[in-house]
């Protein structure tokens, strides 16, 4: 999800009653962007109303971005599965006029915690500092305080804030916790402070505290703290716990989601590209992972069908020989020792890919039958493993031996290479 963007369709809670498939699309932000950018969009609307869910303070908020979830869920099931889907969010979470002066300290979070769920995060900084003087007294406004100061920095495009706000807003949160008492809200409030504020060093502590104090954990904020960990941890494990953590949160799309993006992204980092039938076999457990998490979540599923194909077929067998020669010899044994033939001159997938192609014209590269021939044949090999419109973006972000950068694909011409 994009950061320090105020986009309007992010903050959207509702859709038609009756909605069309241009309201829904809509509803995730097409247009203006792409409609390529569907699953993106879902997911990164999905992550932004889970955040606010996780960081909510009152019942009221807890079940307005509930809501707003559902829709969201709802959305993505009609535009991706035909399902029928009926309006959305909720309509009376609504900040009361700016002109009436808060009664209460619960009049005065209500305010706020409306003002930030309707996406107006300049309107709630601007009533936070005019609250200051009135109620800065009250641990409850701190914490809202500290929430509206993190919700600013993350959201207003182009805001700049002082950094004594930021380290007071940091300050407060962690009086909080050890005045109001530990919740995961609070602690992921302290979190993304410390991220915005260039101190990552210190969120492992607040995770260890968080386990000592919190008495009961929910899986989603365990995932948040697995995000931390996430890349030094031995896959097993962490594939078991990433499916321990789904069993527990039930139907959480947003958990699902995030699990299969993590997973995902370390795969791609971590085992392409494929160079050993070791890894071949490792990239194949996490995918299927993966698919398993994905499942159920419609753009998580889009997001890892790519490489469910690739993990399905890196280790199938492509034939890598003279086809002339095949023919010739299939037909003088009757097509017995084909098969013998077919595997004798096979490469698996993988190894066709990391071979790659011979990128000079034969007749320049050669001068022997044989050798043009070869160079055929490996053309031939890698042509029909990139044709499968899986290959280029499971590998757009890794360099393959044979690329000068990531992403580079030359042209083939596939009438050249079968023209016998």
């Amino acid at each position: 999800m994009p950061t320090a963007t105020a986009i309007e369709w992010m903050d959207a809670t509702e859709f038609a009653e009756v909605p069309t498939p241009s309201d829904l699309q809509e509803f995730f932000g097409i247009p203006p962007s792409p409609p390529d950018d569907l699953g993106a969009n879902i997911r990164a609307k999905r992550k932004y109303w889970k955040k606010k869910e996780q960081k909510a303070r009152s019942d009221d908020a807890l079940n307005y971005a509930g809501a707003v979830l559902q829709a969201i869920a709802d959305a993505e099931d009609a535009l991706t599965r035909g399902a029928a889907a009926t309006g959305g969010g909720e309509g009376e979470f609504q900040p009361r006029a700016s002109d009436r002066a808060p009664m209460s300290i619960d009049d005065v979070l209500r305010e706020l915690e409306r003002l930030l769920f309707r996406g107006r995060y300049r309107d709630a900084l601007d009533r936070v500092q005019r609250y200051q003087e009135r109620w800065h007294e009250y641990p409850r406004f701190t914490d809202m305080r500290s929430v509206v100061i993190l919700e600013a920095a993350q959201n207003v495009p182009g805001i700049v804030l002082d950094p004594r706000v930021l380290q007071s807003a940091i300050g407060g949160a962690y009086q909080v916790l050890h005045q109001i008492g530990p919740t995961e809200a609070g602690y992921l409030t302290l979190i993304e402070l410390l991220e915005i504020a260039g101190r990552a060093a210190e969120i492992p502590e607040v995770f260890a505290e968080a386990g000592r104090r919190l008495p009961q954990i929910s899986a989603a904020f365990r995932v948040r703290e697995l995000a931390i960990r996430f890349k030094s941890e031995p896959w097993n494990p962490l594939l078991r716990y990433c499916i321990e953590l789904v069993r527990q949160s039930g139907d959480d799309r947003a958990l699902r989601s995030e699990l299969v993006q993590m997973i995902i992204g370390r795969a791609s980092a971590e085992l392409l590209p494929i160079n050993s039938a070791e890894a071949v076999r490792a990239y194949q457990t996490v995918v299927a992972a993966a698919a398993w998490i994905a499942d159920g979540v419609p753009e998580a599923e889009d997001f890892v069908r790519t490489h469910r194909m690739w993990a399905s077929n890196a280790d199938q067998p492509v034939f890598g020989g003279n086809w002339q020669w095949r023919a010739f010899f299939g037909l003088i044994t009757l097509f017995i020792a084909l098969p013998l033939l077919n595997s004798s001159m096979a490469k698996p997938a993988w190894q066709v890919l990391m071979a790659g192609p011979s990128l000079a014209e034969t007749s320049k590269t050669s001068k022997t039958s044989k050798r043009k021939g070869a160079v055929s044949a490996q053309n031939r090999a890698w042509f029909l493993v990139t044709l499968n419109a899986y290959i280029e973006p499971v590998h757009e972000k890794c360099k393959l031996p044979w690329q000068e950068r990531p992403g580079q694909w030359p042209e083939v011409d596939a009438s050249k290479l079968f023209n016998f």
